[in-house]
């Protein structure tokens, strides 16, 4: 498979020549995010499927899909609409019983990390929505549809609300998007906001989205809300390689001149590939989106298994088909082993001294070590 590597005049280099041989670490990658209130929260894997067009699929497709991506240790965004219908429970919000090998031992309760979406319109949430959430997503960016409106599709906001076909939600047309929660008065109120929803999910993380337009004047507001963690919305500009690094560069160094160095910060960067991912991640992020990967298994599920009958998008109960699993394997098998060993590898490396460019451009807009 041809990659196009957007980072690729920036390296990740090796050890210098003179380091002591050390050998691998266990389990390097376990991460955890910490919260301003309760117990810090497992990250396995820093990378996480940010905005899944579930819609596009049938229910329990997108079911199944879910939990497949979920057993990778990726964090997956969905609500319970949009893998489920009102009266029934998807399993990769219920999870699993796992069998063991070894018939003396005792089943085991495989639970699902996921992001919950806290739109500022709010279509398709649910209170159930906040039980048992890893991070709660506060969206403060206007969205897009796939046709450029600041809207909703039809078909996505009828998977949302459920309405009948006779009487579709605004008449079957797009419903526009809102650009701040309607029961936050301003940006200065934002923090009772995110108060609430610590209430109201106490097992979660509570982040905030935003976009790079105005990131001088929002960022350090938002900052001062004292949300969990930051992501960052990159993808849907289209911005050259050395732009994706250079923002990212500078909302690390901006949340670290407002003493947030701790703080994680998410970025939703597009189309990348695991090389790039890792060089994120070695810019300042916490953890990358991959949507750009997850999205391609929507896609091909929409085109290679149709829906055909009602059965396929009632909802109805189903068990889940380990068939899944391999499709997510062979599809994201390869690129997220990539992006492991390379994000291990990091570890071997002083942070100061992780990237390089033989590119003066890239070394000097970066602060990376030039190359000759």
């Amino acid at each position: 498979m041809q990659l196009n590597h957007r980072l690729a005049p920036l390296h990740l280099l090796p050890p210098p020549v003179f380091t002591p041989w050390t050998g691998a670490l266990v389990n390097s990658h376990r991460g955890s995010i910490s919260r301003k209130q309760g117990q810090d929260i497992p990250l396995p894997l820093p990378l996480f499927w940010y905005d899944p067009p579930w819609y596009q699929i049938t229910m329990e497709q997108a079911d199944n899909l879910a939990v497949a991506v979920g057993e990778l240790d990726i964090l997956v965004t969905a609500m319970h609409r949009d893998l489920s219908a009102p009266q029934t429970e998807s399993i990769f919000h219920a999870g699993r019983q796992i069998e063991p090998d070894d018939s003396g031992k005792s089943p085991t309760h495989r639970r699902y990390r996921r992001i919950v979406p806290y739109r500022s319109e709010r279509y398709g949430l649910t209170v159930t929505d906040f039980d048992d959430a890893d991070v709660v997503d506060l969206r403060l960016m206007m969205a897009r549809d796939v046709s450029g409106r600041f809207a909703y599709s039809p078909a996505q906001i009828q998977r949302w609300e459920a309405a009948p076909a006779t009487s579709p939600v605004a008449g079957g047309g797009w419903v526009p998007a809102a650009t701040f929660p309607p029961d936050v008065a301003s940006m200065e109120h934002l923090k009772s906001k995110i108060d609430q929803i610590r209430r109201l999910s106490e097992s979660a993380a509570v982040f905030v989205s935003m976009g790079p337009f105005r990131m001088g004047d929002e960022l350090p507001k938002l900052l001062a809300a004292e949300p969990d963690g930051l992501i960052l919305r990159l993808d849907e500009i289209q911005l050259e390689g050395l732009e994706l690094a250079a923002i990212t560069r500078r909302a690390r160094q901006m949340m670290n001149a407002e003493k947030c160095s701790d703080m994680p910060l998410w970025v939703v960067p597009g189309t990348i590939t695991p090389d790039d991912a890792v060089k994120l991640v070695a810019l300042g992020a916490s953890a990358v989106a991959i949507d750009d990967w997850c999205n391609n298994l929507i896609m091909q599920t929409r085109d290679s298994q149709p829906a055909t009958t009602a059965a396929a998008t009632s909802g109805a109960a189903h068990q889940y088909d380990p068939r899944w699993g391999d499709f997510v394997k062979d599809h994201l098998g390869e690129l997220t082993d990539r992006f492991l060993g390379l994000f291990e590898s990091l570890q071997s490396v002083s942070e100061n001294e992780r990237l390089g460019s033989f590119s003066g451009t890239w070394a000097n807009v970066l602060g990376v070590q030039g190359l000759r």
